[in-house]
């Protein structure tokens, strides 16, 4: 029964992708405009056919489009799919049935969910008894409900320091976005792209209601008191950064189809991506201070070298983008140039030997043909420590096997308890860069290893339980 219900629910989403796409002439009045005028045209275009429903819909809609198969425990064969526990490519802290997890109360995550305004109802003064603004399918997601409540009116943004994190992964605490201050709440990256999309229909979609809406202090840094840009600056740079570091997935694409069936219109930036940047870019009237040359920038490091990877749209007038590295007093000098080839993704690689156990910062200057220029969020690589030692098991039991790197002879080790006590001292020989050492008269507890590595001393923290 469980897989030909799995199968019937992939049918389903293949047959919903198949007959709700949008018509061929659906965006035609967006055809060759720009942003302020764009954004209108959209507006006009998911505005005419839009037929609100009640709150109470949602839930019925939910078990159409806002499910997957079953991977954790046992009930439905199909779950409810929520951005705030689902973890794409790993294993999900808990699932819900569709129908019989509907909150209720709620005392900690996984008891039920609920409906989330990825755009809270406290900025827009909303009213979900009536059907409108409020009860727009579009941009109001199932999610766990004791995370909703902690989520509050906070609006999402990058978090320094946590204060609270959520079993997926995402995270409650002070911001490190620059110009988005205080509390925010923090995804995980798998679906940055969805919120940022949903927000960014919600001001095409009711733009009209900006001018008051922006005034409301619970929305302040992210609504814009004009139709245009309708964002404050800082808060869309976060929103076209998440738009490009998640790109559409099948899972939107299959909600975005049945939104149109369900209250007949669609959000434009799932069909067409490319209209973010044609909305919000630097040609824009008052988005001149928007980098969207450089719109995602990071590092990683593959091979014993440092990859750096950018996007970046709307290259005009850019002559060149500069890469600069900080030096040991965090002072940035230029490694590289790279020319701009109308490329979305640019990718560059830093050819310098890293250094284990080094941090390194870079960041990316794009340069106008008249000099100006502007940075990029800056990149920083740790390079790990190799590891000199290895020990396992590790709770022991009755000995402890010690790899050594670099060790052909012989090696000092001490095994002390938590108030510094030495409870075992020896020099052991090394065999095939192995160390057996025989712990099953040490008392159960956790213990300090210390092993001489040629001339370091490493430590680990081990326990024994016999």
């Amino acid at each position: 029964m469980m897989i030909k219900r799995n199968l019937l629910f992939i049918l389903c989403l293949c047959s919903l992708s198949a007959i709700a796409q949008p018509p061929a002439t659906y965006y035609d009045s967006a055809a060759g405009k720009t942003c302020d005028v764009l954004k209108t045209a959209l507006q006009k275009i998911i505005t005419n056919g839009h037929v609100p429903k009640t709150y109470t819909d949602l839930w019925t809609q939910y078990t159409i489009t806002d499910v997957k198969p079953r991977t954790v425990g046992t009930g439905s064969a199909n779950v409810i799919y929520d951005v705030y526990s689902t973890i794409p490519g790993g294993t999900d802290p808990y699932q819900y049935d569709p129908i019989t997890t509907r909150c209720g109360g709620y005392k900690k995550e996984g008891d039920c969910f609920n409906k989330e305004h990825s755009v809270p109802e406290s900025w827009f003064n909303g009213n979900h008894g009536v059907p409108g603004d409020a009860t727009d399918y579009n941009f109001i997601f199932p999610v766990d409900g004791y995370v909703n409540s902690h989520r509050s009116n906070y609006p999402y943004g990058e978090v320094g320091t946590v204060t609270w994190p959520t079993q997926n992964g995402a995270k409650l605490g002070q911001s490190i976005f620059p110009g988005v201050s205080g509390i925010v709440f923090e995804p995980i990256d798998s679906f940055k792209g969805d919120l940022a999309r949903a927000f960014l229909y919600f001001v095409t979609r009711y733009q009209d209601s900006l001018p008051s809406w922006g005034t409301n202090p619970d929305a302040s840094q992210a609504f814009d008191t004009n139709l245009f840009p309708g964002i404050k600056v800082p808060f869309l740079k976060m929103m076209i950064k998440w738009h490009n570091l998640d790109p559409v997935s099948q899972k939107e694409i299959d909600r975005n189809n049945g939104t149109f069936i369900y209250q007949g219109n669609r959000n434009p930036f799932i069909d067409h991506p490319e209209y973010v940047d044609l909305v919000w870019n630097s040609s824009c009237s008052g988005l001149a201070a928007l980098p969207v040359s450089i719109v995602y920038f990071t590092g990683k490091l593959n091979a014993g070298r440092v990859v750096l990877n950018w996007v970046s749209t709307h290259e005009i007038n850019l002559q060149e983008y500069m890469i600069e590295r900080s030096d040991e007093n965090g002072n940035f000098h230029s490694i590289a140039t790279v020319k701009p080839i109308g490329l979305e993704r640019y990718s560059y690689t830093d050819i310098t030997d890293v250094v284990q156990g080094s941090k390194y910062q870079y960041r990316l200057k794009a340069i106008d043909i008249n000099g100006k220029y502007s940075y990029s969020e800056i990149a920083q690589i740790t390079v790990p420590k190799k590891e000199l030692i290895k020990v396992y098991p590790n709770p022991a039991n009755t000995s402890l096997e010690i790899h050594l790197n670099n060790v052909q002879t012989s090696t000092s080790l001490q095994l002390i308890d938590p108030l510094g006590r030495v409870v075992l001292q020896k020099t052991a020989p090394v065999n095939n860069g192995s160390v057996i050492l025989p712990v099953n008269k040490i008392t159960n507890g956790t213990y300090y290893l210390k092993v001489l590595v040629g001339n370091n001393l490493e430590t680990s923290t081990i326990r024994i339980a016999h």
